[in-house]
């Protein structure tokens, strides 16, 4: 079940309805949940979560065994045989083919890994259960004894698919006692999953299909247009994913558990570090948690560092899968990070751009049109199939036909990305986009039947399309 169907529609109003009618029973309230959970599950691909609930198992166990360990080295050695067990699990199911179709003599192997059906969000539960597992290790968190808590917190309907990948610390203790929304807080769910909805049904669902013809055809057009295109798929993927992400945030709070925001604003960034920061936050502040830190982080010599760095980026491709592009776009951020590392114009912006003003200044506009080109640039390795779509698409855009005329079909296509660009530019201060303090209920109530009357009339008539990250 998609986020953006009526099947969804129809699933959720019926497990809120339930949900808050058993409220009062805290374990009714729980086998609820989870049921619900692995339903949704299960109706996403028609396959029983057999391998889900496995991962929720030895973990689950290993959390109870080494609540109950005091030496540190039997605890380290636990967490080291639990974190192989899991990378495993997620190394087969989501490399095998790339490491085995390599070797001679084994094709038969390499051909039963690509008759596994992936299970859909193995990388975000698996994060979790590993990053789970390590805070009992460091006793940061205790380790939860009811299983049908933990399982609750793994298999979580809003945040299994795409995330965001959130901490056993902060997600965790919320199965036990969620908080009732107020009204304000029905209002800002309500609100922040119809502008995840406009996001992905009008903006990613119409520049789709036009992507995705400048990617196959990119050897009959112009760099010009291949340019737009793959300019295009920066909008789509960060309205896909992020919309997604709002609509996950928003379900989630109506059922009373907060997920954090898993993007802030990265297109107003302005340098690679701080759009780094603003995209999919959560990844990011997981690999910070379980890798940065625990090698070092900044702590470290200079050369040290930056091998950290580096190797933190190339760990950030392979994450999205087995392929030699993938792996190229992690090396091509961390190429950009050393840039502005060693010209020392790195600087940890803490606020977004033209804070209280409309309009950015000149220097901060120049800065988030170049960071968000280099990130454009670089996505070209992410969507292409493979190096040789990858290259040949990269060389048609740096030759002379960059300055041809480009198809006046991909240009029209803008018409969707620049209205939503705009409303988050003048709203990027605010908690959620559709946020507007101060103002009557009549017209926020407007604004709302407003962008449901977008999505009805805008939204593309073809079946409802799955989240791009959903692969990974």
């Amino acid at each position: 079940m998609l986020f953006n169907t009526k099947d969804f529609a129809q699933f959720f109003a019926i497990i809120l309805a339930v949900y808050w009618l058993v409220w009062q029973w805290r374990e009714v309230r729980n086998v609820f949940l989870l049921l619900a959970c692995s339903y949704f599950y299960y109706r996403f691909r028609n396959t029983l979560p057999v391998y889900l609930y496995s991962i929720i198992s030895v973990s689950y166990l290993s959390g109870l065994a080494m609540s109950r360990i005091e030496p540190q080295n039997k605890r380290k050695a636990l967490l080291v045989v639990t974190i192989v067990i899991l990378g495993l699990g997620l190394a087969y199911i989501k490399y095998s083919g790339l490491l085995l179709g390599n070797i001679p003599g084994m094709e038969q192997w390499q051909a039963s890994a690509m008759h596994i059906i992936t299970p859909i969000g193995i990388s975000y539960f698996t994060f979790s259960t590993i990053g789970y597992i390590t805070d009992v290790y460091r006793r940061t968190i205790v380790a939860e004894t009811n299983f049908i808590v933990y399982a609750s917190y793994i298999s979580y309907f809003p945040h299994i698919l795409c995330g965001p990948i959130a901490s056993a610390a902060g997600l965790l203790p919320q199965f036990k006692n969620p908080v009732k929304p107020s009204l304000e807080v029905i209002e800002a769910s309500v609100a922040e999953i119809l502008w995840g909805l406009y996001k992905k049904m009008v903006v990613a669902d119409n520049i789709a299909i036009m992507v995705n013809y400048c990617f196959a055809n990119y050897k009959d057009q112009t760099g010009s247009t291949l340019f737009l295109g793959v300019t295009l798929f920066s909008f789509f993927i960060y309205a896909d994913f992020s919309g997604y992400s709002e609509i996950a945030r928003g379900t989630s709070r109506l059922l009373g558990i907060e997920l954090v925001k898993n993007f802030k604003m990265p297109f107003f960034s302005r340098n690679p570090g701080e759009m780094w920061r603003r995209w999919h936050t959560s990844l990011r502040k997981w690999m910070l948690d379980y890798i940065y830190l625990p090698l070092g982080g900044a702590k470290v010599g200079k050369t040290k560092y930056m091998l950290i760095i580096f190797f933190i980026f190339c760990f950030s491709g392979l994450w999205h899968g087995a392929n030699v592009t993938f792996i190229c776009w992690g090396v091509l951020n961390g190429l950009y990070f050393f840039v502005y590392l060693f010209s020392n114009s790195f600087t940890r912006y803490k606020d977004l751009p033209g804070k209280g003003k409309l309009l950015p200044n000149g220097k901060e506009l120049l800065q988030m049109f170049i960071t968000f080109n280099l990130a454009t640039i670089m996505r070209i390795f992410f969507r292409s199939p493979n190096m040789e779509v990858a290259t040949g698409f990269f060389m048609k855009i740096m030759s002379a036909s960059l300055f041809a005329a480009p198809l006046m079909v991909v240009v029209r296509k803008y018409v969707w990305c620049l209205p939503m660009l705009a409303i988050e530019w003048v709203q990027r201060e605010k908690d959620y986009v559709l946020q507007l303090p101060r103002v009557p209920v009549a017209i926020r109530v407007s604004v709302y039947i407003a962008v449901i009357g977008a999505i009805w009339y805008f939204c593309p008539k073809q079946s409802a399309t799955e989240c791009y990250y959903f692969k990974f």
